[in-house]
């Protein structure tokens, strides 16, 4: 697919310094957070612009309307996008090559992996420009366990960075297993693009038993495996309530599965961010049954509205956040153990309790603050000694 090239604010760097570059795939309601604190750092710290080149204006599954940017510069590269599923995209923006040639940073961020960040690699080490490569990815969602060519483009990226980021051990092992250095990984966590407007309400308020919120497929959000485990806790003679938010390929089937059954599920499709605080605040336990997450924000999202989280083994966020600090429930991916977790937890008012206790306490780990510190920390070397 043909992309225009589009920008926010001026596009060359009128500060008097060398800027931040940073080029990822499409911008996110999280990352707009994120850059948005980062230029303020840069600008306020260092007399540097941070500048954000996307592969994509936005990708196709996904819906979100973000804010004009007003911290940081942000430019839509011309290029190829291979539009391989719902949740995969193939970016080639040769584009970026003669970007990066006019911005000339002082130091350039990718952000994750493609042909596009290959070729914008290769262009910094002509010039010289340091390179961080950032990835939310861990060892088991990798696909270079298993393609040659995914493993070779990690290499040749990961070899020639001067530092990584990442919001986990799990990211950390991934660049380590590429060739970075222990030492030149510096941690950046994920974290929600909005707070919840008020303290979370009480089970006694909260209408729903079960909230799934996610694309609606099965290879990466296991949809199915969802509804599975709703009708196996009404074969148990629960008739639950359900409420799920979000679109995607397996809505109809869901919808069907569980009205055939005589389940009055709600389907909201897509919710804008204004909406979030209500939805996560709404259910008694959230699912997360992820057959291969990167990371999974929607966990982080549940946690802070106070809405205890049963999840599989199988994303960043589960190994990174719910298994270290015991503030999330992870069972197998057998639909009989989740019934009975499931059914547990509910019955349970003291266990969901707990749960909530151990996420108030470490999700302030995870802010803005934190993750924009971990890419100052990573980037200040090149920024204190480069015009």
């Amino acid at each position: 697919m043909q992309g225009g090239e589009t920008h926010s604010g001026q596009d060359s760097d009128d500060s008097g310094r060398r800027p931040v570059v940073v080029v990822t795939g499409a911008l996110a309601p999280y990352t707009h957070v994120l850059y948005e604190r980062l230029g303020a750092r840069l600008a306020e710290g260092f007399g540097r612009r941070l500048h954000v080149l996307s592969c994509t204006p936005r990708e196709s599954a996904r819906q979100w309307v973000l804010a004009p940017p007003l911290r940081y510069r942000h430019a839509v590269l011309p290029g190829l996008r291979w539009h391989r599923s719902s949740i995969r995209n193939l970016y080639l923006n040769p584009a970026v090559v003669p970007r990066l040639a006019a911005l000339a940073p002082a130091a350039l961020v990718l952000n994750d992996f493609s042909p596009t960040m290959l070729m914008a690699a290769g262009a910094a080490r002509l010039r010289r420009i340091p390179t961080l490569i950032r990835t939310d990815g861990i060892v088991e969602t990798d696909p270079g366990r298993g393609s040659v060519p995914h493993r070779l483009l990690r290499r040749a990226i990961v070899g020639g960075a001067a530092a990584g980021l990442g919001p986990s051990e799990g990211s950390r092992d991934l660049l380590l297993r590429y060739g970075l250095a222990p030492e030149r990984f510096f941690p950046s966590p994920l974290f929600p693009a909005w707070t919840p407007p008020a303290p979370p309400p009480p089970d006694s308020e909260r209408p729903y038993d079960l909230l799934f919120c996610g694309m609606l497929n099965e290879e990466v959000k296991g949809a199915r495996f969802f509804t599975e485990v709703v009708l196996g806790c009404l074969a148990r003679g629960r008739r639950l309530s359900v409420r799920v938010a979000g679109d995607g390929p397996l809505r109809g089937e869901m919808e069907a599965r569980l009205a055939q059954a005589g389940l009055a599920a709600r389907f909201d499709g897509f919710l804008g961010q204004d909406a979030l605080a209500e939805t996560y605040a709404s259910a008694r336990l959230f699912l997360f049954p992820s057959r291969g997450d990167v990371w999974g924000i929607v966990v982080q999202e549940a946690l802070q509205s106070g809405t205890p989280v049963l999840a599989s083994p199988h994303s960043g966020v589960a190994t990174g956040l719910l298994v270290p600090h015991g503030c999330g429930a992870v069972r197998p991916m057998d639909v009989a153990a989740w019934v009975e977790a499931t059914l547990a937890l509910l019955d349970d008012a003291g266990q969901r309790r707990d749960l909530r206790a151990a996420a108030e306490r470490v999700m302030p780990r995870f802010t803005p603050e934190a993750a924009v510190e971990g890419y100052i920390d990573a980037l200040r070397p090149f920024l204190e000694s480069r015009s």
